[in-house]
């Protein structure tokens, strides 16, 4: 894989080694105003860098140095997908840039980084241009695989949007306004049927049988139902909603039903969905981890919660752009193998102070884009691998 890396720098003395160790110069202080390199497809750049006793090999890739602070810095893949940018970077306790097996390796045991800027963009699928390989259908449900979402605690706050075409009755606008606490990880779906204004109710409700929970239409007294959404429900949520609730991970399993076709009238009863005014306040407080990326994110600690003071609001619609933003107090985690684009990350401890801003657009229900502006990201024994594509 190509590799390559540019820069000016400024020295007072160097020293020039030779011995078992290999060839190998070393600088007491260092100083660059520019660094740009590239590994495949993915380019970074630094400027503004200091950096005390560096030592660079000349017979392979490998730089270390005792302390570095850099201006600024900044990462992106060549389609354009990931877009990462840094206004200041403290690793006060040294740093050390290898070859790893597929690009290049940055670990540091300290890093603290200010007024980090991070988009991700669409389509969110493997960046191969070959056709995957057919396979039989996965049975297991998205629900399964976030379990992290059991400790979350808070409510959520909504209005469900529904137009319909319906016999007799023609064209029929039903606007719900639902107001929903999470408590440890799961919401009351009952309460939110009696919550049901008495005309939209007439036309509305809530079912559940057996591992599906369903938001249904009917025309009253003589209407048969109809789904609007429905959620698949895992073993464990089947036996939760028998009480009344359901977890909160299980909405992650939904499917919107009565889709028109232009060529079947009976199919065009549900004219479009949306949920409007939405208001998200949510903390999570229990330590959970999530598998996600190739590797492993774990939300907490025994001293820490995972995420503090999760706050959203924004709109979205079934056939529609539509757009959550928000902000975050503080969020806590330890990173094993997270593959993000191009870059793998592995971290003791990666702790988000000040996530100010958080802006995901949509098409239709399926997120498009995302950015995130923290203001302080603080990380332990941080392990930065930059490929030159996506694994």
């Amino acid at each position: 894989m190509a590799q390559r890396v540019e820069a000016d720098v400024t020295v007072q003395r160097f020293g020039f080694l030779s011995d078992d160790a290999g060839n190998r110069f070393k600088f007491p202080r260092a100083e660059t105003h520019q660094i740009d390199g590239s590994t495949g497809s993915t380019s970074y750049g630094a400027h503004d860098c200091v950096f005390d006793d560096l030592e660079g090999r000349l017979d392979t890739l490998r730089w270390t140095a005792d302390a570095a602070s850099i201006g600024g810095a900044w990462l992106r893949d060549q389609a354009g997908q990931i877009d990462m940018a840094v206004e200041r970077l403290e690793m006060p306790r040294g740093l050390r840039l290898v070859r790893a097996d597929r690009g290049v390796e940055l670990v540091a045991p300290y890093v603290s980084l200010s007024e980090m800027k991070l988009t991700v963009r669409g389509p969110f699928r493997s960046s191969s241009s070959r056709p995957a390989p057919p396979r039989p259908p996965d049975p297991a449900l998205r629900q399964s695989r976030l379990r992290f979402l059991d400790s979350l605690s808070g409510r959520i706050y909504l209005t469900v949007k529904v137009m319909l075409d319906l016999p007799v009755i023609g064209h029929r606008s039903l606007d719900q306004e639902l107001r929903v606490p999470i408590q440890e990880g799961s919401l009351d779906y009952r309460a939110l049927e009696d919550s049901l204004n008495w005309l939209e109710g007439a036309f509305l409700d809530i079912k559940h049988d057996g591992d599906r929970l369903a938001l249904v239409w009917k025309v009253p007294i003589v209407g048969s139902t109809h789904e609007l959404i429905r959620w698949a429900l895992d073993q464990d949520a089947s036996a939760l909603a028998a009480f009344g609730r359901v977890p909160v991970r299980s909405l992650a399993d939904f499917a919107v039903g009565g889709r028109p076709r232009p060529d079947d009238r009976k199919r065009q009863t549900l004219q479009s969905l949306s949920l409007d005014a939405i208001d998200i306040a949510l903390s999570l407080l229990a330590p959970r981890s999530v598998e996600v990326g190739g590797g492993m994110i774990m939300f907490g600690g025994d001293d820490h919660p995972g995420m503090v003071d999760l706050k959203v609001a924004g709109e979205l619609h079934d056939r529609a752009p539509g757009e959550l933003k928000g902000a975050i107090g503080s969020i806590d985690i330890t990173l094993k193998d997270l593959q993000l684009g191009p870059v793998k990350l592995t971290a003791d401890r990666l702790h988000f102070d000040g996530l100010d801003q958080l802006e995901v657009s949509f098409d239709g229900f399926r997120p498009s884009h995302a950015m995130v502006v923290v203001h302080r990201v603080t990380a332990t024994n941080l392990s930065l691998q930059i490929a030159g594509k996506s694994a």
